[in-house]
């Protein structure tokens, strides 16, 4: 049986909200886990429309102090990759932006 995002909009948001692991949520509702794991990155898509991006300052890094950034998800919902070097000022900007929506 196939079903409308409606519907699926309402599980997922259910299950982020039901501290139930994605199998058990979907054993409880009679629902296929890939289908609903699926749905959740089809909502975690950053949309073109009405997206808000904020440009902070980079910071030059010399190549000898080059590591990988750090990822940080907020809420299941924003990706944050703080680089060596970040200024604090501007990761202080990025969540002012970020603090109303969260």
């Amino acid at each position: 049986m196939k079903h409308n995002r409606e519907f699926w909009t309402r599980h997922v948001r259910d299950w982020r909200t039901s501290c139930l692991t994605q199998a058990e949520y979907c054993r409880r509702h009679r629902l296929t886990k890939g289908t609903l794991g699926y749905w959740s990155s089809t909502f975690n898509r950053p949309k073109a429309k009405g997206s808000a991006l904020v440009e902070v300052g980079r910071t030059e890094v010399r190549t000898e102090e080059r590591r990988s950034p750090i990822e940080l998800m907020v809420q299941r919902r924003y990706l944050l990759r703080l680089w060596p070097g970040m200024e604090p000022d501007h990761l202080r900007e990025v969540l002012s932006v970020l603090e109303p929506r969260l």
